[in-house]
């Protein structure tokens, strides 16, 4: 018997390597076990690659396909084990995004792509987070963007279209909000006395080039004609039925010279309100994350001779574990309304480009759980009325 068990022994180890190896969390898995050590001695390293493959396959303006990725990497230093400052975490980290996008030959206002924007390597987060008063309130300062902490929901990073990945998309237009991966200096103070209830208030840089892909995250300087974009947001997150919903509002106060549509007078303050409420609608065994939620955010603002878009809603379907067995699987539905503002359709029908009404984007996908660490998700999207004049055909995305 032993020529037959000796060939195989390796392969059985081999096998059961794989399969731990499989169901871990990690791509690169714990590098020997130094992950973990490394992690309990307070320093914890993370690691995330995206990428899109997409092709306009019918209307818009032309056909055509491209890829984009990118690639988010960093580190987290627990400085109350490192140096024994209680609760307080600093974080570093950096991005390089690459590839195209083929918005142009779409021809839309939303990307169908949303990792498209500053294709380039980036330094992004330089700050520290240090909690007080039991940890119920939590203080971050350095460099960072908005987008970390505000108009966001889990919900939404399911998305590939930008008209709700990340946040809500037309609060970001009008250039008034910091987003990933443009790090600004800022700072956010978040308090939240328990588990249903938080308030938090950001302050962000505003400048001419935040969104200037060639500083790549290093132009640290703060001029004097520098602007302020201040967040106010409270969050409460109750249960139902035994079933989990969630609801923010919030308010952006953008301090800062900001030109307006066909004219040209400039505004100094600008006023943009936003909401998101989402329910489980359906448990499969209540309580449990698995069944189906159905979410809906609104964002708007009366000032319509800066805003590209001032309202835009998006219903969203979200339902994880629908298929037996795939109990990881999220299938995901999309429905996004942007109304065209008319000071901004003035100045298209100035310019001869068509008068730019709504738009709508509709987006089908179902994101396949490999393991732990990696998914694919086919994922389709029609886009009604491109660019909100009708002069462009409803493109189909896949």
């Amino acid at each position: 018997m032993k020529p037959y068990l000796l060939p195989v022994l390796p392969i059985l180890t081999m096998a059961t390597a794989s399969a731990s190896w499989l169901d871990g969390d990690y791509l690169t898995g714990d590098w020997n076990g130094k992950r973990t050590e490394w992690a309990n001695s307070g320093v914890s390293f993370f690691g995330y690659y995206n990428a899109i493959g997409a092709a306009n396959v019918s209307g818009g303006i032309e056909s055509d396909s491209s890829y984009a990725g990118d690639l988010f990497i960093g580190a987290k230093f627990d400085l109350e084990k490192l140096l024994g400052w209680d609760s307080t975490v600093f974080t570093l980290s950096g991005i390089d995004r690459h590839g195209r996008s083929i918005d142009p030959a779409v021809g839309g206002q939303y990307s169908v792509m949303q990792l498209v924007g500053g294709q380039n390597a980036f330094l992004y987060e330089v700050n520290l987070e240090k909690k007080f008063l039991d940890d119920t309130l939590a203080v971050k300062l350095g460099r960072l963007s908005a987008t970390d902490d505000f108009v966001g929901s889990p919900y939404y990073s399911y998305s590939l279209n930008n008209a709700v990945n990340g946040q809500i998309r037309a609060v970001l237009f009008d250039g008034v909000m910091t987003s990933y991966p443009f790090p600004v200096w800022g700072g956010r103070v978040k308090y939240q006395p328990n588990e249903e209830f938080y308030v938090s208030l950001g302050a962000y840089q505003l400048s001419d080039d935040i969104f200037d892909r060639d500083d790549q995250g290093v132009d640290f300087r703060i001029d004097g004609d520098d602007g302020l974009s201040v967040f106010t947001q409270v969050g409460w997150s109750p249960k139902f039925c035994q079933r989990p919903a969630n609801f923010f509002i919030g308010m952006n106060n953008a301090f800062y010279r900001m030109e307006e549509f066909n004219t040209d007078d400039t505004s100094n303050h600008f006023v943009r309100f936003y909401a998101h409420a989402d329910y489980q609608v359906y448990a499969e065994d209540a309580p449990g994350e698995e069944g189906l939620v159905a979410f809906l955010t609104l964002a708007y603002t009366r000032q319509e001779e800066i805003a590209i878009i001032p309202f835009q809603t998006t219903l969203g379907l979200h339902y994880r574990g629908l298929f037996p067995g795939r109990n990881n699987d999220r299938t995901v539905f999309f429905a996004t309304f942007g109304q065209f503002s008319d000071d901004y359709a003035d100045e298209r029908i100035a310019a001869g480009e068509g008068e730019p009404d709504y738009e709508l984007v509709l987006e089908l996908g179902h994101r396949f759980e490999v393991t732990k660490f990696a998914y694919i998700q086919p994922d389709l999207q029609y886009i009604i009325r491109p660019g909100g004049t009708g002069d462009v055909d409803n493109a189909l995305v896949a």
